[in-house]
């Protein structure tokens, strides 16, 4: 049987490096895990805390998706 919960057990240092991913190389992946939590209904202030963002660079990613779709993700 399998357990109930699963937790990711983090030390800091491991922490910091999936942060420092989650605003490097996999930014365009970020920006849709930001689009796609906005659209399951969390607030920018909730998605800019667990995301380690900026709440006015939630919006910014979002209104880039609302007006250019997922081609409006990508660094300019």
């Amino acid at each position: 049987m399998r357990p109930a919960h699963v937790y990711a057990d983090l030390t800091p240092a491991q922490h910091l490096e999936l942060v420092t991913a989650l605003h490097g190389p996999c930014r365009v992946a970020a920006r849709i895990v930001i689009v796609l939590l906005s659209a399951s209904g969390m607030s920018a202030p909730e998605i800019a805390e667990l995301l380690h963002y900026e709440p006015v660079t939630v919006r910014r990613w979002i209104a880039r998706h609302t007006r250019d779709g997922i081609t409006g993700l990508p660094d300019r």
